[in-house]
């Protein structure tokens, strides 16, 4: 009979996992691993972890473990690959650490299989967040090798995107193909929703830019037969159908888009970014203001339904909403641009150009301005900026309105002038559907 592991020497493995199996809510599971002395002893090192002050004494107690455990690294004991890979983890191995879990699964019985999934999941969590730092950071390329290898742990489509979408970036398109494709072939189970429109989106797109639009098509036609009714990629299928000259079955596409009406705002503004991406202005125009009929404070919606207007011949009806813009959001460099291109494409150039001194004199000029929605309640307010004149420590109020219009809460936020953004947090007991701000005070 084969010697397991139990009381005190099971206490030192399981002690190993310990901070896994309780985050994942494994403890008590049946998994017995044979009793293994150079795994115990790494073991009991591992334990220090919990008084480490600093992150070079982390580093030094997985060298101490790691050292310990080359004393039998060879052995057949699925606890050794195990601990292997939460030790190079723990170094910032990552390739040896997927070499040690591919090695866990291939000898670990069934109902251990669940530790190792764990430092998968472990190994990808730390990958996901080097490479946002690295991102963050402007390091492309590290974020991108990050973000890459995540998915050797752990396929997830989140950083397969965000991979691609940094292959683009660099100008790899051939690459960003590549990986959107992967991400597809891993048939990911239970991937979100959104994630998965973004994959095949983002491919979708790719493909069509490189001139292999025949793939772009038959990625869309795949996805849209066990999702018939994602406007957002029928929207996408139809403006590639259109560029193959395939225009009877894209037009019935449109046709039909645009009479539906079970689609929410958010799926309106979805809708009416694939037609402006296909330069079918009137149609964005249209899903546009059915956005609007949604939530006629949204911001986004504003902006593209008097952008859309604009770009189709229709410039008089959206004067006013111009104006509005420029009132509710008196710094953003787009409402004015909006404001000035109405009045220009309606022939008042003399209004047009009083709009563009008046905002060539502010003092600064907002870059971007949204608010989105988070959970429970919350919303994340962004504001970027370029300062002119402006000094010192600035005020601005900000209104938050329901879908009536009726203001819910108030919020003033303080911010440097030589800051260049900022971002906060709002709480809202009532669903919030827009915001607008104030002058700025010192």
């Amino acid at each position: 009979m084969s010697n397991m592991v139990r009381t005190g020497a099971r206490a030192a493995t399981a002690a190993t996992l310990a901070s896994i199996l309780t985050s994942a809510g494994l403890l008590g599971q049946e998994c017995e691993f044979e009793a293994n002395s150079a795994a115990a002893t790494a073991s009991g090192a591992i334990q220090e972890l919990a008084e480490a002050a600093t992150a070079q004494d982390s580093m030094a107690i997985f060298t101490e473990a790691w050292e310990a455990l080359t004393a039998d690294l060879d052995s057949d004991n699925p606890v050794v690959p195990l601990l292997g890979a939460q030790i190079q983890i723990g170094l910032g191995n990552f390739p040896d650490a997927v070499a040690f879990l591919d090695r866990y699964d291939a000898t670990a019985s069934p109902e251990c299989m669940m530790h190792g999934e764990a430092q998968r999941y472990n190994g990808w969590v730390r990958l996901y967040n080097q490479g946002v730092t690295a991102y963050s950071a402007s390091d492309y390329d590290t974020a991108l090798d990050a973000f890459m290898l995540a998915n050797d742990f752990n396929p997830d489509l989140r950083t397969y995107s965000n991979a691609a979408l940094l292959q683009s970036q660099l100008g790899d398109n051939a690459g960003a193909i590549e990986t959107y494709q992967a991400a597809l072939a891993a048939d990911i189970p239970e991937a979100d929703a959104e994630s998965l429109r973004g994959i095949v989106r983002g491919l979708g797109d790719m493909l069509a830019v490189e001139g292999r639009a025949d793939e772009a098509v038959q990625t869309y036609s795949d996805y849209l037969a066990s999702h018939p009714d994602d406007v957002v990629i029928q929207i996408r299928y139809a403006g590639v159908l259109a560029d193959q000259g395939q225009t009877e079955e894209s037009s019935a596409i449109y046709a039909e888009t645009l009479e539906r009406t079970d689609l929410t705002y958010q799926q309106w503004l979805e809708v009416g970014v694939g037609f402006y991406n296909g330069q079918n202005f009137p149609d964005a125009a249209t899903a546009f203001g059915k956005a609007r009929e949604g939530n006629p404070y949204n911001k986004e919606a504003m902006e593209n339904y008097v952008n859309a207007s604009i770009q189709s011949g229709r410039p008089g009806p959206v004067i006013a909403l111009a104006d509005t813009l420029t009132r509710w959001y008196p710094y953003d460099e787009l409402a004015h641009q909006l404001h000035f291109q109405a009045l220009g494409r309606a022939d008042m150039n003399e209004r047009a150009m009083e709009v563009m001194g008046e905002e060539q004199e502010l003092p600064l000029s907002v870059t971007f301005s949204q608010m989105a929605a988070a959970a429970n309640g919350r919303y994340v307010v962004q504001i970027a900026f370029t300062n002119r004149t402006a000094a010192g420590t600035l005020q601005i109020l900000f209104e938050f309105v329901d879908v009536g219009g009726q203001v819910v809460t108030e919020h003033t936020h303080a911010f440097e002038a030589d800051s260049g953004g900022f971002t906060f947090e709002i709480e809202s007991d009532v669903p919030l559907a827009g915001f607008r701000y104030g002058t700025i005070g010192g």
